[in-house]
């Protein structure tokens, strides 16, 4: 029997091989084996997305709170209803474009259909310290009370100081990032996009 040459070309190519094969193999088992806990536990960070957007944080029960305000809605819908503190919320998921990647999050309108009762904003990939402080609550409470529509129209928005439009008063904005234009400009484009198109669910809400 010849011996095998495990110096060959042959040799090294069918190894490697093997190898690439094995080591597929086993991280197709792992992630599969994973998938469950991984899809619960995305669900269950949504979850707790949306009743940050309701004011509802530093919740230890998120799965319970949720139920009780929000029932059985998927937390993946376009539009939700919650009730919190015995007054109805309509949730509103918006999507957009940041600096460097996808930006989301959820907006609760009070009943009037007119002013924000809270929102929450997350993001993909923006700068640390820069655009991805629109995560940090204080840019998420500062939305809070504002008026959504200026004469029928969305104007709420993110400006900087003093640069807002003409037509849009204090109530309509907040003030952007400091040192991150670009977000900023993501997150007002975002608002005014998906919340123009919800106007009518939004009227539906305030009128229901």
């Amino acid at each position: 029997m010849a011996k095998l040459n495990t110096n060959s070309n042959a040799y090294t190519i069918i190894y490697a091989s093997v190898m690439v094969i094995i080591v597929a193999f086993l991280l197709a088992f792992v992630a599969s084996s994973l998938k469950e806990t991984q899809d619960k536990n995305v669900a269950l960070d949504t979850k707790k997305q949306v009743l940050a957007s309701l004011n509802i944080r530093d919740c230890e029960d998120i799965e319970g709170k949720y139920a009780e305000v929000l029932g059985s809605q998927d937390q993946n819908a376009e539009i939700l209803n919650a009730k919190v503190e015995g007054q109805d919320k309509l949730v509103i998921k918006v999507k957009g474009a940041g600096l460097w990647g996808p930006i989301w999050g959820w907006i609760s309108v009070d009943k009037d259909g007119e002013t924000v009762y809270g929102t929450f904003f997350n993001h993909e990939g923006e700068t640390a310290g820069l655009g991805a402080r629109i995560t940090e609550q204080w840019f998420q409470d500062s939305f809070k009370g504002k008026k959504i529509f200026n004469n029928g129209n969305v104007a709420l928005g993110v400006f900087k100081a003093g640069k807002a439009p003409n037509d849009v008063t204090p109530d309509n904005y907040v003030d952007a990032v400091t040192g991150a234009t670009l977000t900023s400009n993501g997150v007002n484009d975002m608002i005014k996009q998906c919340l123009a198109e919800k106007k009518d669910n939004i009227e539906s809400f305030k009128n229901k």
